[in-house]
């Protein structure tokens, strides 16, 4: 029985991280279907969701405001989670009749502003964006030119991350991503992605769902367009760009605050993860979310295992490749800041801090948190630029 849990952790864990990816990109291969593509210009309102952004909210103004898309078809909405610094003034002086301010009471999180900003909205399609997110000039043009296709409900743009500090967290985490992006361009091919990229993504506002404050809106975004039937899709080429977190705490924070929103909304939605009704998009929420937060809980019920096994010297030479890919990972977490190059270290370190984070999610999650609001990196005394 020993033998049999330990070859079913690690058949899981290979399938989570290798035949999964694999699997879809081969059906989206064979079966998966584009959606069809329109030039007509919808009116727009781009919406920024802000928490005291004054550092950074007039340069994501100037980079809105300057984007390839008709100035008398694109508005700009910030909405101010309570801001207790110039976040909302600086925004009003910008463009009166073309960015406008909204301020949400209470600190209620992005959640609940944007469920305010979409009822506010009156134009054909909504786009979400985040305050530090600069946008390519016709990234607008690609999202919604995907709204040609009446089955899309949901566009997600292509995030694309930029290391201004060289180290292991901000160039395995370029890496990691890459490695995301290709997994969700299979599943939009397929039928549908299971979520978006929060930093960039569009709705068209007919389709849009009031979502519960407390849970992720730009996951759970893609199942409120799976119930009504609609694909939510990447548009490869409207591009935008975050900088990598450059401190492995900071890396590991926020991750552990998605990882948190992402379990609750997983409970919350759980009917979505049922294959009869849902199918396809069940199997990849089982697969992309499910058994991706489990497995730092998988990879441990593995290596107690085998510990227990390891008498016999196949399950001995298995644990030592185990103990070594951790003691990789953990060589990786004491020297993250001092080099980029410990090539050796980088895919071991990068895949223990995202198990790590997913375990700590899990633990803070069965305590009771839920993380609704959030702190700009920079309120926390770690620079950023």
């Amino acid at each position: 029985m020993l033998a049999v849990a330990f070859w079913l952790c690690c058949i899981l864990l290979v399938y989570v991280y290798a035949l999964y990816p694999v699997l879809v990109k081969v059906l989206a291969a064979r079966m998966g279907t584009a959606p069809q593509t329109s030039g007509a210009l919808p009116t727009v309102t781009v919406i920024v969701t802000a928490y005291n952004e004054e550092d950074c909210i007039a340069a994501k103004l100037e980079n809105l405001l300057g984007l390839d898309y008709p100035a008398e078809r694109l508005k700009v909405l910030v909405v101010s989670d309570g801001s207790t610094d110039r976040t909302e003034e600086i925004s009003a002086r910008f463009a009166p009749g073309r960015v406008s301010v909204l301020r949400v009471e209470g600190r209620r999180g992005k959640t609940a502003c944007q469920n305010a900003a979409a009822a506010a909205s009156t134009s054909e399609v909504l786009v979400f964006t985040d305050a530090t997110t600069r946008l390519q000039g016709p990234c607008v043009r690609r999202l919604v030119e995907n709204f040609g296709d009446s089955h899309v409900g949901c566009v997600g743009g292509r995030l694309i991350y930029v290391s201004d500090v060289e180290n292991l967290t901000g160039v395995n985490g370029e890496a990691y991503w890459s490695y995301e992006v290709r997994l969700r361009v299979a599943e939009s091919l397929l039928g549908s992605m299971i979520g978006v990229s929060g930093c960039l993504y569009a709705v068209r506002r007919s389709t849009y769902r009031a979502i519960d404050p407390e849970l992720i809106s730009d996951f759970v975004i893609a199942m409120k367009m799976r119930e009504q039937g609609l694909r939510t899709v990447l548009a490869t080429e409207a591009i935008c760009y975050e900088s990598t977190l450059a401190c492995v705490k900071d890396e590991l924070r926020m991750r552990v605050r998605v990882a948190v929103r992402s379990l609750n909304a997983l409970i919350h939605e759980r009917r979505f993860l049922n294959p009869v009704r849902y199918g396809v998009f069940a199997w990849q929420l089982w697969s992309h979310k499910v058994l991706r937060y489990a497995s730092p809980l998988i990879w441990l019920a593995a290596l107690a295992t085998n510990l227990l096994l390891a008498r016999d010297p196949l399950y001995l030479a298995l644990l030592g490749g185990q103990c070594a890919l951790i003691g990789a990972g953990v060589a990786g977490f004491l020297l993250q800041g001092r080099s980029n190059t410990l090539g050796l270290f980088g895919r071991p370190y990068y895949f223990l801090l995202t198990n790590v984070a997913s375990l700590i999610a899990t633990m803070r999650y069965l305590r009771g948190e839920r993380m609704v609001t959030w702190q700009p990196i920079r309120e926390l005394g770690t620079p950023q630029a």
